[in-house]
C-alpha cells in the first residue's frame, strides 16, 4: 500500500500482508486500492534457504513503485 504525501511523493503505508492463495491477494488489494493511493499484489518464490526469486506483480492500482 502507498499514500502520497503533501508534496506528491510516495511513501510505503503500513506492512506488506500475506494471503496463501492470488484470489485472495488480488481481492484484498482491490479492496484497499479505494483507500491509498495505490496497491501491488505480488508473488516471490522462495529459493534455497532464505533466498527469494524475482517479485512476480499480477496487479496494480494506482500510483506504485516499480518492483523490478
Amino acid at each position: 500500500m502507498y499514500d502520497q504525501g503533501e508534496a506528491g511523493e510516495l511513501f510505503r503505508s503500513g506492512e506488506p500482508q500475506r494471503f496463501d492463495a492470488e484470489e485472495e491477494a488480488q481481492t484484498a488489494a482491490d479492496d484497499l486500492a479505494s483507500k491509498h493511493a495505490g496497491v501491488i499484489a505480488w508473488s516471490q518464490d522462495v529459493k534455497q534457504g532464505d533466498e527469494y526469486g524475482p517479485p512476480m506483480v499480477f496487479y496494480t492500482a494506482g500510483e506504485t513503485v516499480d518492483m523490478k
